[in-house]
């Protein structure tokens, strides 16, 4: 397993979201806004890590008692964006970076990790895997005792399919920096590299992270392209965990 105490930053991803500054739509975390207005208290605090051009954050500060947000991201241009359109506190840097958890020094009522952990890439799948586990559990570090970690996933299945996709991604991404499409603009083998886990390695790595209470779990089905039916299944995952107590 590749060491993490020092992380990497892996700049051809960090390029990307620059350079594209993808804005996903916030549909997707709708079981977990519906979590959060639930469960929050008035002026409860929220962390996204992974906040992209900040739209989830004035979601969610809209939708929910959600009182103070903040935002991290690895890209400095989404994060100007963020800033420019909430006003709120945000940090540059990789979830998977302990030191960025330093920086942080505080800990929130909810943190959310959204389409994020498939995104942490190693140099191969097994390293992918160690990042995402340490994404986790400095994610849970961040939240409070009592406070709840809200992840969001792409779920790609079979496990052994996602390991051709990592390694031919990594491939057509020596060759050119573009997206190469296949059956639609978010189904492609060109950049970014990603490293898609299966709902039971969510499960695992959210129950390894630290003292947790696994409290939603759902998997909702996607469509997939044509050509991969025979093969391939997708699930939109989210996952929220009650966080037990510090670690002692």
């Amino acid at each position: 397993m590749e060491s993490i105490d020092q992380a990497p930053r892996d700049e051809a991803t960090i390029a990307y979201f620059d350079s594209h500054v993808p804005e996903y739509s916030v549909g997707r975390l709708d079981r977990a806004t519906a979590f959060v207005r639930t469960h929050a208290s008035a002026g409860a605090s929220l962390i996204d890590l992974g906040c992209g051009t900040g739209n989830t954050l004035v979601h969610l500060r809209e939708q929910t008692p959600i009182g103070e947000v903040v935002g991290l991201d690895v890209s400095s241009r989404c994060l100007e964006i963020t800033r420019g359109r909430i006003g709120c506190e945000t940090y540059q840097g990789s979830i998977f970076d302990r030191s960025i958890v330093a920086a942080i020094g505080r800990t929130f009522d909810f943190v959310l990790v959204a389409a994020v952990l498939h995104h942490l890439i190693g140099r191969t799948r097994s390293a992918s895997r160690a990042y995402a586990r340490a994404a986790l559990e400095n994610a849970l570090s961040l939240v409070s005792p009592g406070g709840h970690l809200i992840v969001m996933e792409p779920v790609i299945y079979p496990s052994w399919a996602m390991d051709g996709l990592f390694f031919l991604k990594k491939g057509v991404s020596r060759i050119t920096s573009r997206r190469v499409p296949i059956g639609g603009y978010w189904n492609n083998i060109g950049p970014p590299v990603v490293s898609y886990y299966t709902n039971e390695e969510l499960r695992e790595m959210a129950m390894m992270s630290g003292p947790v209470r696994i409290v939603v779990f759902e998997a909702e089905e996607m469509a997939v392209p044509r050509l991969a039916r025979r093969i391939m299944r997708k699930t939109s995952t989210t996952m929220i965990v009650e966080k037990i107590s510090d670690r002692t």
